[in-house]
């Protein structure tokens, strides 16, 4: 037997039962029920779903056409046949053209069992289909929800809204609150505004039991989905409160589906669904409450690692400051030390070979002290712009500073350091950062271009000034010339060249401080050119 719902629109009790046995007959088991006026039609249609309508032609205050008008007013996907003691092939016409199924005499019942059969099987399709489509709607609304730039409370609460009513009479996420050690309601969709603030007041009122066998908290315990398509036949409580339990009863549920949000390592939450009056879930809600918790679970994890990533980032920065406050100071009296033992050197005639020890130490402490600088410039570049102090200088003579500052360090690398003929190029720029960039400029082709020349030449581009370096070395790959300016970025493997990758971000950081940039370019054959921008005429930027 094939039970099906039934709504049978008949003023005659007679030939109500006679379509009855006639459908058993045929291999059916309805659950009918039977209405004699439009109102009963219309509060029969509200109260729950129906498989199919059979209508008589002629009742005593409407008709068929009239059962077809209200079906169509209220967008409902219900089949009607209409059944008649005597019908014309004028009217039968006029219903189907109405949107009626079919149409046959009560003298010829036994077309109703196939006719039955016809509709039911058509209509599962349709409505398969309509759901499908709806389902695939909500996903994809959802994933445009989950992706959008908005916070999580902002999100959860349009996710919910998406169910209701399509799918449901209320939605709701629970998310696992550490303070409470149970769950927490944190999103609530429901058309009704008075019950939605009577569903938030319970949740303050009577927090779930971590331990209930049952609800919301017993699924986030067990990671096991709950589908009640009745709630009033559950077998346990979800909680031993008697008042708590009154309370969700006077909520007037018919079925619910609770479903886990999953995590990586955890369960995050509960995304929680129900219906209220005769409407109930069904099997299909239960598995688009589990892809939609499934989507809702996989951003909300990965939020929460964006969170504990920047919060890591954060604590770096902040340990790269401490740590890098805390070196300036003895690497600023051992440079100190070392140096004035070096110009005692001659005094206290020393042998040769401690005074090249004496002067590598004084190199290696610069740079372990320009290295220390790099981390403070760094942590402080994490919590905002850089700041400049503009003063007006010749950028060529800063340039040759810098130049002669390197001396040493190149003569060991085997480079030998070109500055191009100078003719004076002033400007307003932070003379320090410049100095910073300018070098990290030259150490860097210092370091990638040993035994080769390095060629500095510092010139006017437009409204800009340019100095660019070049160097003869292994060069930079096109695919890479972004990535070295950014921070910690590298082209090279860092066991094969020292360095914290930090030289030209800082650079190119200075660079756009001040209104220019810095960007690096291939020389084909060998090498590369690294180009350090700054405008002439603009002010530079506090």
């Amino acid at each position: 037997m094939t039970p099906f719902r039934l709504l049978l629109v008949e003023d005659s009790i007679n030939d109500a039962a006679l379509v009855t046995a006639e459908l058993e007959q045929a291999g059916y088991l309805p659950t009918a029920r039977r209405v004699e006026t439009l109102e009963a039609l219309r509060d029969a249609l509200a109260a729950e779903p129906w498989d199919l309508v059979l209508c008589d032609d002629r009742l005593p205050r409407f008709n068929a056409l009239d059962v077809l008008a209200l079906l169509h007013a209220q967008g409902r996907d219900v089949p009607l046949i209409v059944l008649s003691s005597q019908l014309s092939e004028e009217q039968a016409v006029t219903l189907m053209k109405a949107g009626a199924r079919d149409c046959f005499s009560k003298d010829r019942m036994a077309r109703l069992g196939p006719a039955v059969a016809r509709e039911l099987e058509e209509t599962r399709v349709r409505r398969e289909r309509a759901r499908a489509e709806l389902d695939r709607d909500i996903l994809a609304k959802a994933s445009e929800l989950l992706t959008a730039s908005l916070e999580q409370a902002a999100r959860l609460d349009q996710l919910v809204q998406l169910m209701v009513p399509r799918v449901a009479d209320w939605c709701a996420f629970f998310l696992q609150d550490p303070d409470q050690g149970g769950l927490r309601l944190v999103a609530l969709a429901h058309p009704d505004a008075e019950r939605r603030a009577h569903a938030w007041k319970l949740d303050q009122r009577f927090p779930l039991d971590p331990q209930a066998a049952a609800g919301p908290s017993h699924v986030l315990r067990t990671g096991q989905p709950e589908f009640m398509p009745d709630v009033r036949r559950r077998p346990v409580p979800i909680t031993k409160d008697p008042a708590h339990q009154r309370a969700i009863e006077g909520l007037g549920l018919r079925s619910v589906v609770n479903v886990p949000l999953p995590g990586n390592e955890t369960r995050l939450g509960v995304l929680s669904m129900g219906t209220l009056g005769e409407r109930a879930l069904a099997p299909v809600d239960l598995a688009l409450a589990q892809e939609l918790a499934r989507r809702t679970g996989l951003v909300l994890e990965n939020t929460r690692l964006f969170q504990e990533a920047r919060e890591a980032v954060r604590l770096r920065d902040e340990f790269l400051t401490v740590a890098a406050h805390e070196l300036r100071t003895p690497l600023t009296t051992l440079r100190l030390q070392l140096g004035t033992l070096l110009q005692r050197s001659e005094a206290h005639h020393l042998e040769p070979d401690v005074v090249t020890r004496l002067e590598r130490s004084v190199r290696q402490v610069r740079r372990l002290g320009t290295l220390v600088e790099g981390l403070l410039d760094v942590s402080q570049l994490s919590s905002g712009e850089l700041s400049l102090m503009p003063e007006h200088f010749d950028l060529e003579e800063l340039v040759a500073e810098v130049l002669e500052r390197y001396q040493a360090e190149a003569r060991a690398a085997g480079c030998e350091l070109r500055q191009s003929p100078r003719h004076g190029l002033w400007g307003t720029w932070d003379r320090l950062r410049v100095d910073q960039a300018v070098a990290a400029l030259i150490s860097n082709a210092l370091k990638f271009g040993p035994g080769r020349p390095v060629e500095v030449d510092v010139g006017r581009e437009g409204g800009f000034a340019r100095i660019q370096v070049r160097d003869r070395g292994i060069g930079v790959p096109v695919d890479q010339v972004e990535r070295i300016f950014e921070r910690f970025g590298r082209a090279v493997s860092s066991h094969s060249y020292g360095g914290l990758g930090l030289g030209l971000y800082l650079a190119r950081r200075a660079a756009e401080a001040h209104g220019g940039r810095a960007w690096a370019e291939p020389v084909a054959g060998e090498g590369a050119r690294f180009t350090l921008e700054l405008p002439l005429e603009k002010e530079a930027r506090e």
